[in-house]
């Protein structure tokens, strides 16, 4: 009689998937939600975080360092862990707007405290020495939540009305790709009346 194979372990279709993604993914189990009940996964990834295979970085929240050559044992980044917080979650998010000029490679500067707003529960993660925080919001600051034109306006609020220099507008142009740039023509109304004529550069073919 033929013997059919042993199922695959929970715990090695984790860590398959967790390679697949490739490294400085971060992950809750709402990633994992497929792969068998709410019970099955949380003891799972436990028993990884025991072994040593993963990383618990908060409570729900995990990611899985790996060597660096300078830097030694490295994990997710700040946006690899609020992306994950966000698909656990279903969150609205919209950064601060420091958080947004850097995203955008306005500034190099890292804030110590990375901010965001959200419709979701308020929240704080550690991640090294930054501070990662979700502050609830409701109404119309959500608005642009997850979309170009709210990155955009956040970077631009960072700079200040008055402050924002043609080479911003020129960076921005080159940053931003035809669908993001009109998603900017389509959310003009949602943005104060100041960044409407910046919007409108940005989006020029010739700036």
């Amino acid at each position: 009689m033929r013997t059919l194979p042993p199922r695959t372990s929970i715990n090695q279709r984790i860590l398959r998937r967790v390679a697949r993604q490739g490294r400085g993914w971060a992950f809750t189990p709402h990633d994992f939600a497929d792969l068998g009940d709410p019970r099955g996964i949380g003891m799972a990834l436990t028993r990884l975080v025991r072994d040593g295979r993963i990383r618990r970085v908060a409570r729900g929240l995990y990611d899985c360092p790996h060597p660096h050559p300078v830097l030694g044992r490295t994990g997710a980044t700040a946006d690899a862990v609020v992306a994950a917080v966000a698909r656990g979650r279903h969150l609205r998010l919209l950064p601060s707007p420091q958080v947004a000029a850097n995203q955008l490679g306005l500034t190099t500067q890292v804030p110590a405290r990375m901010i965001y707003q959200t419709d979701g529960a308020p929240a704080r993660v550690l991640l090294g020495k930054s501070q990662i925080v979700f502050r609830r919001s409701t109404g119309r600051s959500l608005a642009l939540a997850g979309r170009a034109s709210g990155l955009v306006a956040q970077a631009l609020r960072d700079a200040g009305n008055g402050g924002v220099t043609q080479e911003t507008i020129q960076h921005l142009h080159r940053r931003l790709d035809a669908a993001a740039k009109k998603q900017l023509v389509a959310d003009m109304a949602l943005v104060p009346a100041w960044m409407r004529p910046i919007f409108l550069q940005i989006t020029q073919d010739h700036v």
